[in-house]
């Protein structure tokens, strides 16, 4: 069964503020905290991975296709405080990530490709989200990048990160910071900024902020930006996303937000509901409806703007 939770954690180079339940195995965790997991002496190295097969239905675009949207490789390893992590997604023959982590001694240090530091929606790992797609914020900016990520905290979690962002090897960067805390009673909050630039005057700035309060009965997270400029810094997902609907982009001085409620409804069944407004004449509002039991889950969306709506059938398998 997939739950979602917002939880008060680090957010480590793969890993998420928003995680759920699955029944991965203690290895798949392992790779996901990474840069706690290998601050020890440790020797060796681990493997994982997964598959994840769509059926997306689309009858307004004319989209009706089965396809592979992930099947990724993991492997993860370390010795005497330092770490190494790489993970390839053979659909596409695309590396995604490929970095060293060192301990610092109460901070992490990261350095290699992987996620530019962002919200939870944007740094959550595909595998672990509860619907088949991304809200459109953490679609917009969830970006991999060469670059360097120092993070640390206990209860109060922050992470800065320096990437070399659209102008690739220009001297003009990407630079993101998050924090993030749980205030207990199951209320837990964060809040990210990330700015960038490059040589040919294309900018961006953002500031996201994510609250949430979850309970055996029901989670609730909302997810609200307030965008500054943004005319091409932020290039969306690299993450392998194949989308039934086309997510939105945000226009400059706007502020799109997301509200996402799940409910656990016993045994391997939970049903989830998502609503976004892009703050955006074309894309307006969307209504998502996501239904998970085991390993198999069901998305069907509705946008008001583009006056469309799809399915995603989707199954996933790790190991």
């Amino acid at each position: 069964m997939k739950t979602i939770l917002f939880t008060a954690t680090a957010l480590s180079l793969t890993g998420a503020a928003l995680a759920n339940g699955n029944e991965w195995s203690a290895l798949d965790r392992e790779v996901e905290t990474l840069a706690s997991s290998l601050v020890d002496n440790h020797e060796g190295m681990s493997f994982s991975g997964y598959a994840d097969i769509w059926y997306v239905n689309n009858s307004d675009n004319d989209v009706a296709d089965f396809g592979v949207n992930n099947a990724r490789i993991m492997a993860s390893g370390g010795s005497g405080g330092f770490g190494a992590y790489v993970e390839y997604n053979l659909e596409g023959s695309t590396l995604l990530d490929a970095y060293i982590t060192q301990d610092l001694g109460g901070m992490t240090l990261g350095l290699g490709r992987h996620k530019v530091v962002g919200n939870a929606s944007s740094m959550e790992h595909e595998r672990d989200m509860f619907f088949q797609t991304r809200s459109d914020i953490g679609y917009h900016y969830v970006n991999r990048d060469e670059g360097l990520t120092l993070s640390g905290g206990d209860g109060f979690n922050w992470s800065i990160g320096i990437a070399d962002g659209t102008d690739l090897g220009g001297d003009e960067y990407r630079i993101s910071a998050h924090a993030d805390m749980d205030f207990g009673g199951g209320i837990a909050g964060g809040v990210t900024f990330t700015s960038a630039t490059d040589n040919n005057g294309i900018d961006g700035d953002a500031l996201i902020i994510d609250l949430s309060y979850s309970s055996d009965a029901f989670t609730v997270v909302a997810e609200m930006a307030q965008i500054g400029e943004d005319d091409g810094a932020f290039t969306g997902a690299t993450d392998g996303s194949a989308l039934a609907i086309p997510q939105a982009t945000f226009a400059p001085d706007t502020s799109p937000y997301a509200v996402t409620a799940t409910f656990p409804l016993g045994g391997e069944s939970s049903i989830g509901v998502r609503y976004q407004d892009s703050d955006n004449a074309v894309f307006d509002t969307q209504m998502e409806v996501a239904y998970n039991y085991g390993n198999w889950g069901v998305q069907y969306t509705k946008n008001d703007g583009l006056d469309i709506d799809g399915i995603i059938v989707g199954l996933q398998v790790g190991f």
